[in-house]
């Protein structure tokens, strides 16, 4: 393995910022086949990241079919940060050529993603970015995701009105990303109040007691609700234990969720995908960088912390879903598909409940988007 000092890293960091994205590529070069890779998942509490790390392994063997890798090593935090921290630094130990990590929280990281850099392991952080030139960024568009759905919701009330949300993870960057995206939406619409946003924890039960005490505190007084995925149907029965009716409410992309939207022609929703195969993607990734091919002129593009930082490949949330497919809206492109309910259904026909409407991209598909010929 190739080790770089972490005096020319000093180096590295203090370059303009054209030049910074050769602080994450020098980690990529030098190491030999069988390569390494190893993944480090922060959280490990809901179906959402089950399915993450299920994908992941479909990719692991698919590397280790092609001969020239070892596999994927992957380790669960159920510690919190601590717990990554210390499992981060196992798989150093144990000499991995990359690290592949979605943090639980990204600051209290970089001491230890820094150290890595420094001993030559090429850092990939997923879906929760980390403004470290020394890390390749590889995180869904959570702007566009809550963007999306803060529009829709706006819209659906008549930019009139008040609204609840339910975010994620207390300190989670994904969920801290969002929120900035709603509240940038709301901004452009005064009329429309926030009465109160509370955690759920990307949890079903969290997320029910959390409706239930939305509900008790403001009732009839909310018109819409926001809600961050894996949530959606615990907030649902807290409607249905206070017998209230339903109001707007933003979805999920599970496959019981959606059922239960098909089920309930009054429930008026939308939902934007979210996959868990970014993990995949971001490993795919990683073993082209470590095969030696080179990134597209202008393919990387500013990380989501820190603009000045050109360190991060930003995967487009890939669906949206409304009841009735609405191809005009100004978010479909051909990067996200604008679907309905029922194309979502059958994507997911033969599917548990709990699977989520997923996508991550082949091994040719992400060298034509991200990589030279």
């Amino acid at each position: 393995m190739k080790l770089i000092s972490i005096l020319a890293l000093a180096v590295c960091t203090t370059l303009p910022a054209f030049a910074q994205e050769a602080a994450f590529l020098a980690q990529a070069a030098g190491h030999e086949a069988p390569f390494r890779i190893g993944y480090s998942n922060g959280f490990i509490g809901n179906a959402w990241r089950a399915q993450h790390i299920s994908d992941i392994e479909e990719v692991s063997r698919e590397l280790k079919a092609d001969g020239d890798f070892e596999g994927v090593v992957i380790v669960n935090s159920t510690s919190g940060t601590s717990g990554q921290i210390a499992q981060i630094n196992s798989l150093i130990a144990q000499g991995v050529d990359a690290l592949v990590v979605n943090p639980v929280s990204g600051e209290p990281l970089k001491p230890i993603l820094a150290r890595a850099a420094a001993a030559g392991v090429l850092v990939v952080v997923v879906d929760n970015p980390i403004d470290l030139p020394q890390v390749l960024n590889v995180p869904l568009n959570h702007t566009q995701y809550w963007q999306i759905e803060t529009e829709w919701l706006v819209e659906t009330i008549g930019d009139k009105g008040n609204i609840v949300a339910i975010e994620g993870l207390p300190g989670a960057t994904a969920s801290d990303w969002r929120v900035r995206a709603r509240d940038a939406v709301l901004e452009r619409h005064p009329d429309v109040k926030l009465l109160a946003s509370v955690s759920g924890g990307w949890d079903q039960a969290q997320a029910r007691e959390a409706m239930a005490g939305l509900l008790a505190a403001h009732g009839d007084a909310i018109d819409g609700v926001l809600i961050q995925e894996v949530m959606n149907e615990g907030a649902l029965r807290a409607f249905t234990v206070a017998g209230k009716p339903l109001v707007p409410l933003t979805g999920d992309y599970v496959h019981s969720f959606l059922k239960l939207w098909k089920e309930t022609p009054e429930l008026q929703s939308i939902v934007v995908a979210n996959p868990p195969g970014v993990g995949a993607d971001a490993v795919r990734i990683t073993a082209e960088l470590l095969r030696g091919n080179k990134l597209k002129d202008g393919v990387l593009e500013p990380n989501p912390l820190n603009p000045d930082l050109p360190n991060a490949l930003v995967i487009s949330e890939p669906y949206v879903i409304e009841r009735e497919a609405n191809t005009q809206r100004s978010w479909c492109s051909e990067a996200t598909k604008c679907i309905s309910l029922d194309e979502a259904l059958e994507l997911l026909k033969g599917k548990s409940d709990s699977h989520s409407l997923d996508s991550y991209m082949s091994a040719e598909e992400i060298r034509a988007r991200y990589f030279q010929n």
